[in-house]
């Protein structure tokens, strides 16, 4: 991966791939985002426990060109393998060393130890200029863990080469489970998944990879989950010649303590058993649906009482203005005609003949023929008189209520004022009201 001269840069979204078996080199292409074009990365390699995918990390490099004003990145790339696809690492939460070039990457313990490099000519000097990346939560840590103890007589890595020269299994011909499996300098020299382990007839999976899981970065991409079991294991960009296209990845059985399978492999396009128990702890974001429900009932809410002041304040002002022209009339003064309201004209009666009604709503002269009279008179008029009839008592002043010209429509001021509270409880008569009128 990665390199060139000042002149051309090696291409990444296409990578040299050297067949050790029959010692011939071929190109692949890659698929998702492509890392800037680069000179001197490192980049160290992961297996995943049951050997269906192995990633590549790359950090660092620098550019070439212009000659004289070079740029060290400091982004870190996942190249996934088989699938061949790019995987940007998301590190915009936590503090990254400088950029780099010409430094060196190794992976062990699932970690990758970063040392030296050429940071440019902004810092004099770099201490301490050794980091640790923890290559299965994608961060960058502040010390080396020792996950699996070396022998302490230093005897482990030659007893385990010698038994193995002799046909005899360094670890157990069944792989011990993931979960059990305490790896040692003696029964894992080589420091291999517990489900790779080097014996007398295998040489076992790739080396500095114990304890190393599939991140959730990867797994979004090929599908599985942290253990294995990618659904996608053939190149996302086709393969045309070489073991990428013809052959498949050398997968493992990882067990638990039970001796249960934990991952099963399965084809591209269906999920995994591993993917599958993912699938099943994803499920709706509850709080973020109860969270939603209440903001809607909330803007509900205030766009009804916002309607409901709305409302109000256009009854309100029709009743004071009810009020103000009954007031007028009760006085004699000559109003304009107006639904609900009485005609204007009868003001001009004659006062000798008649007074204002009382709270009764009719006209008391001192003879009963003159009002009797006086009733049938204006019984031919087209406005109804202000009152309510044939009531018996009722309030000497204030607003009384007002008749519309039909019999058939309800009064629906009611002769009280209204209330925002008689607004929000019954709405739909108070627009009626405001319609109406």
């Amino acid at each position: 991966m990665a390199g060139g001269t000042n002149q051309t840069y090696t291409q990444m979204n296409n990578v040299d791939v050297y067949d050790i078996a029959t010692s011939e080199w071929y190109k692949q292409s890659t698929a998702g985002p492509t890392p800037t074009m680069r000179v001197n990365p490192c980049a160290g390699v992961a297996a995943a426990p049951d050997g269906s995918s192995y990633n590549i990390y790359m950090f660092g490099g620098q550019n070439l060109i212009p000659y004289g004003n070079q740029t060290q990145f400091d982004d870190m790339w996942i190249l996934t393998v088989p699938s061949f696809t790019w995987i940007q690492v998301d590190m915009s939460k936590q503090s990254v060393p400088y950029g780099r070039s010409g430094h060196t990457c190794n992976v062990w313990n699932g970690q990758m130890v970063m040392v030296g490099g050429y940071v440019g000519t902004q810092l004099t000097c770099e201490s301490p200029g050794i980091y640790v990346f923890d290559l299965s939560n994608l961060a960058w840590v502040q010390k080396y863990t020792a996950i699996s103890a070396g022998s302490a007589s230093g005897s482990g890595t030659s007893s385990a080469a010698s038994a193995g020269s002799s046909g005899t299994a360094a670890a157990d011909s069944s792989s011990p489970s993931a979960s059990s499996f305490v790896s040692t300098g003696a029964n894992n020299p080589f420091n291999q998944q517990a489900a790779q382990l080097y014996n007398g007839t295998s040489q076992g999976g790739l080396e500095g990879s114990y304890g190393y899981s599939v991140p959730a970065a990867v797994i979004s991409v090929i599908g599985g989950g942290p253990t294995g079991g990618a659904t996608i294991t053939t190149p996302a960009a086709s393969a045309t010649a070489g073991p990428m296209a013809t052959g498949k990845p050398i997968t493992y059985t990882v067990t638990d303590s039970s001796g249960a399978t934990v991952t099963e492999i399965s084809t591209p396009g269906s999920p995994s058993s591993g993917q599958a128990a993912n699938n099943k702890k994803s499920g709706p974001n509850i709080a973020a649906i109860v969270a939603g429900v209440i903001a809607g009932l909330l803007f509900i809410a205030v766009c009804y009482l916002l309607f409901c002041t709305y409302v109000y304040r256009k009854q309100l002002a029709l009743y004071k203005h009810h009020v103000e022209m009954a007031q007028r009339q009760a006085r004699g003064e000559k109003t304009p005609a107006i639904p609900g309201l009485l005609a204007s004209d009868q003001a001009s009666k004659s006062s000798s003949d008649r007074r204002r009604m009382d709270m009764g709503g009719y006209y008391k002269n001192s003879e009963e023929a003159s009002r009797v009279e006086s009733a049938s008179k204006y019984s031919s008029q087209p406005q109804t008189l202000v009152g309510q009839g044939n009531s018996g008592g009722g309030s000497g002043a204030g607003y009384q209520s007002l008749r519309r010209e039909s019999s058939e429509d309800e009064d629906l001021l009611g002769g009280r004022e209204p209330t925002f509270v008689g607004v929000l409880l019954n709405p739909r008569r108070s627009l009626r009201v405001v319609n109406k009128d």
